[in-house]
């Protein structure tokens, strides 16, 4: 495993800071100094991507704090080219990643595009920009408020809005949606920063579940590598929060995210779309 210091450096360096590219058409962005702007990850290749419409390197936050210095946190849009009314995905990658590995989901958001959703692919900050945990899930309320007042124009509903959060975004994404909503200046948009139904892939457990709390419903699937997601949801069930939980026999952590490895993973998140 990278050693923190060089994830720093590959954030800094190579693309964990910066306003990479776009803006909001709700934004409500602060005065601050324009971001510093690195190199952006540009469109995704077209083999890839065939008769979707995408939208590359967004800014859905307005000029924040990575590690002391300013950026705009980004993400990808993916959707059918004709649509109307599809959900609206906010797909999280897992770990503390330079926001460029958001791209590692691509399968994934690419399969959930196709088989009819509007897919937010977002990055986040974390360890690797020099941030903290309550900067994560603030980044996470920004994607949700972004996806839900942005997603119309591509063709999405703005009353489903799912979070589905690999390892430790999936953690981040449970807590956000049981914790009290919280006003974060960054955002580029307003509106509720809890998602209708959050996806947990990986196990992730939320650390501040408490008995009595209001959150949307919850999925959490797990590899077999992976805590158990079954025991999991059930604590949540006991604590009063509507939860389910399922272990993936032969899936291993990273795999849960790849329909090649776990082709069940579209079909099983978008049980969770259609619950809604």
């Amino acid at each position: 495993m990278k050693s923190f210091l060089l994830l720093v450096a590959a954030a800094l360096v190579a693309t964990g800071c910066g306003n990479i590219g776009g803006s909001s058409p709700t934004a409500s962005a602060s005065a601050a100094s324009p971001a510093p702007t690195p190199a952006a990850l540009g469109p995704f290749p077209s083999e890839d991507v065939q008769a979707l419409r995408t939208d590359p390197d967004i800014a859905y936050t307005a000029t924040t704090d990575c590690g002391g210095l300013p950026c705009t946190v980004p993400g990808d849009v993916l959707a059918p080219a004709t649509a109307a009314n599809l959900p609206t995905i906010v797909l999280l990658g897992g770990g503390s990643t330079p926001f460029a590995e958001r791209r590692y989901q691509e399968p994934l958001a690419v399969a959930l595009a196709e088989r009819g959703a509007v897919v937010f692919l977002m990055s986040y900050r974390s360890a690797v920009t020099g941030n903290y945990d309550s900067d994560t899930a603030d980044d996470v309320r920004c994607a949700v408020r972004y996806a839900r007042a942005n997603t119309e124009q591509y063709g999405g509903d703005p009353d489903r809005v799912i979070a589905v959060g690999h390892s430790q975004s999936g953690l981040v994404a449970l807590e956000v949606g049981i914790e009290p909503e919280a006003d974060v200046e960054e955002c580029l948009a307003a509106g509720s920063g809890k998602a209708d139904a959050i996806v947990g892939l990986g196990s992730p457990a939320p650390r501040s579940a408490g008995a009595g709390g209001s959150a949307p419903p919850m999925w959490l699937f797990a590899g077999s590598e992976d805590l158990d997601a079954v025991a999991m949801a059930q604590r949540l069930r006991d604590q009063g929060y509507d939860a389910e939980g399922q272990v993936l026999p032969g899936v291993t952590h990273d795999g849960i995210t790849d329909p090649a490895a776990a082709p069940e993973i579209v079909d099983l998140i978008f049980e969770a779309v259609d619950s809604l």
